[in-house]
């Protein structure tokens, strides 16, 4: 299983190497974006200030390096949809990525998907979680538009990954997420922008049906309100990488699969990624130190046991380990 890391600078790029990134993904800020809709839609779901290559030169240097080191390159278009007046200028980027020897385009945007079919660029188009497939059914889909491999979305179960991915692996690539950021609602039906702050994390009023004024509960109607309430903010706390906070090693806490890296290399899972392309350099080599470990166990290992005993050894948190908060992949669905 390979481990793909974020990268936002050149600064980054040859300690990521140097510690265990497979495959490195990034964004991209241009000048030209930035001329048809200013900052006020952004070329992919994270800050163009704060998790993008600001410089095409720059990314020619990084893509040179990461292939003389065998490590491959993906730019995220991760958009959940492009106007029309911004297609023409992200096709034509395209092209133009294709020729600097990019290997693959993190892609949502159906419409765009459909574009970059009929080009037939040389190089790899992977469906973002965003694209939201969450069965077997839809593989073959995506697969007729190029697809060559597909990114599992948070929301899915342990027994729904491994029917997808042991039913088409012979002719798709799978990648899993395997530490940070969690997000509440599903990205792949999530029309929200995180040009205004992220919305699952909001510290809204809720008003229930039923009820007259903001943080009331009818307790006729609504008995386990309260309870229920409580739990989803919980939730959202550890979602939120535990309040963006770091075990006493500097390991970083959050959302993880790394018990479930076992089961990951039994169904063929192709790769494992690193999320938080805006996070510190100090988080992201955290993490990466982290899931290189528990990989590399998974490798040496056929027992699964082991492997999950490693990882929330490493982690230190057993506390969090057991709320079941923590985990991106639950082993079923819960009403």
């Amino acid at each position: 299983m390979n481990i793909i890391t974020p990268i936002r600078a050149l600064e980054e790029l040859e300690m990521l190497i140097s510690n265990g990134a497979d495959e490195l993904y990034c964004g991209l800020k241009t000048r030209e974006w930035d001329e048809i809709f200013s900052e006020n839609l952004w070329m992919n779901r994270r800050n163009p200030d704060q998790a993008n290559i600001t410089s095409l030169k720059d990314l020619e240097t990084l893509i040179a390096v990461a292939h003389e080191n065998a490590v491959k390159v993906s730019i995220t278009l991760n958009a959940s949809f492009y106007p029309e007046n911004g297609m023409d200028y992200i096709l034509t980027l395209c092209s133009q990525l294709a020729d600097m020897g990019v290997d693959a385009l993190i892609v949502s945007d159906l419409n765009l998907l459909v574009e970059l079919s009929r080009l037939n660029l040389a190089l790899g188009i992977h469906l973002s979680s965003l694209g939201a497939c969450f069965n077997s059914f839809s593989v073959p889909f995506y697969k007729s538009l190029g697809v060559k491999r597909v990114i599992l979305p948070r929301q899915l179960t342990l027994p729904e990954i491994k029917a997808i991915v042991t039913k088409h692996r012979d002719d798709m690539e799978f990648e899993v997420f395997a530490v940070n950021d969690g997000c509440y609602f599903e990205e792949g039906f999530c029309q929200t922008s995180h040009t205004l702050g992220a919305f699952c994390l909001t510290n809204w009023s809720i008003t229930p049906l039923g009820t007259n004024s903001p943080g009331t509960a009818n307790e006729t109607v609504y008995p386990d309100l309260k309870e229920r309430l409580a739990h989803f903010k919980t939730y959202l706390w550890y979602q939120n990488n535990c309040g963006s906070s770091f075990q006493q090693d500097g390991l970083p806490n959050g959302p993880c699969s790394l018990c479930q890296f076992g089961d990951f290399r039994d169904w063929g899972v192709t790769a494992v990624k690193l999320v938080g392309r805006e996070a510190s350099f100090h988080r992201k080599m955290g993490s990466l130190q982290l899931v290189k470990a528990v990989r590399d166990k998974a490798l040496q290992t056929q027992n699964h046991d082991r492997i999950i005993d490693y990882a929330r050894q490493l982690r230190q948190t057993p506390e969090y380990c057991d709320s079941g908060y923590m985990c991106y992949f639950m082993p079923d669905r819960k009403s």
